[in-house]
């Protein structure tokens, strides 16, 4: 099962949002999140608030809103329907007791995230992240249809390219690191190929709508097939240690997208794209070597 480091990642869409808890009880999972928004704070579930919901949402410039349906589901259930008629993009996400999914049920295909009653400091944080990376990728298709026909520079289009897929990137990093952990720990199995390649061709897909760095679109589709076809049962024993390099591609890899998409080191594919296809070209041949040719696995890993 792969184990995603919401918390450390968190803070990237968190830091330009605000957010609402709206429930009479403390929880000391959102103590250990608001520091990574722009604003937290939390109203008391009652009529009062009802009354005045509109004016919260609007004074904080809230975002997302996290409502406790659980000890006060009817107030609950009526401040729900203020903010969607407020705002109906509202990101909104509800704490529930599972008993009460049946008097709530209308809401299940409304809300944008579900927490039960019991959630712990991780489930808050994988619901805040997705929700959030989902919310800022809208938010920018939103902003791009409002420019119209207005000229905008490379850089400038790059910059709106990189903000709407950020936080699809960092979720993808998050997981081959966790695949490649595996890996390294000599858990070599054809599932976990199969995953990683799932993986690569969801970066080929992400690549593929941007001109300006799709050049290495088919070298991703190529490693994506490669390891969706691997056959582990025809490696020679004498070719295992070629999987070393593909640790170290999957690790080349998370770095680049992250000092891409994230850190904006540089925008140019072309900065790693030769090396990463003589890598994967290197691989290949290692992996396929046999006990006659041993020998040449010791040619230089670029």
């Amino acid at each position: 099962m792969i184990t995603r480091e919401y918390g450390h990642y968190l803070k990237f869409l968190a830091k330009d949002h605000n957010l609402l808890l709206i429930s009479d009880r403390h929880f000391d999972e959102f103590d250990d999140v608001k520091e990574e928004f722009n604003l937290y704070i939390q109203r008391v579930l009652n009529v009062n608030e009802l009354d005045n919901i509109n004016n919260t949402l609007m004074q904080n410039d809230i975002d997302i809103v996290v409502i406790d349906f659980v000890k006060n589901h009817k107030t609950a259930i009526k401040i729900y329907e203020s903010i969607i008629n407020y705002n109906k993009n509202m990101i909104i996400i509800g704490i529930l007791k599972e008993k009460l999914l049946q008097k709530a049920s209308f809401l299940l295909n409304k809300l944008d995230g579900l927490l039960f009653d019991n959630f712990n400091l991780d489930t808050l944080k994988e619901k805040l992240f997705i929700n959030l990376s989902v919310f800022s990728s809208i938010k920018e298709i939103s902003i791009s249809d409002l420019k119209g026909t207005i000229t905008s520079s490379s850089s400038d289009e790059l910059d709106e390219f990189f903000d709407l897929y950020e936080g699809q990137l960092i979720f993808i990093v998050d997981e081959l690191r966790e695949y490649n952990k595996l890996l390294k720990a000599g858990e070599l199995s054809e599932e976990i190929l199969k995953s990683v390649s799932l993986k690569i061709q969801t970066l080929a897909d992400i690549f593929s709508k941007e001109d300006k760095i799709s050049n290495v679109v088919s070298i991703f589709e190529d490693f994506s097939i490669y390891l969706n076809k691997l056959d582990l049962s025809k490696i020679e024993p004498s070719s295992l240690h070629a999987f070393d390099y593909l640790c170290a591609l999957i690790d080349d890899i998370n770095t680049y997208m992250m000092e891409m998409f994230v850190d904006r080191v540089f925008r140019d594919v072309y900065i790693f794209q030769h090396s990463f296809e003589n890598n994967l070209i290197f691989m290949k041949d290692a992996i396929s070597l046999n006990d006659e040719n041993e020998n040449n696995s010791e040619l230089e890993f670029f």
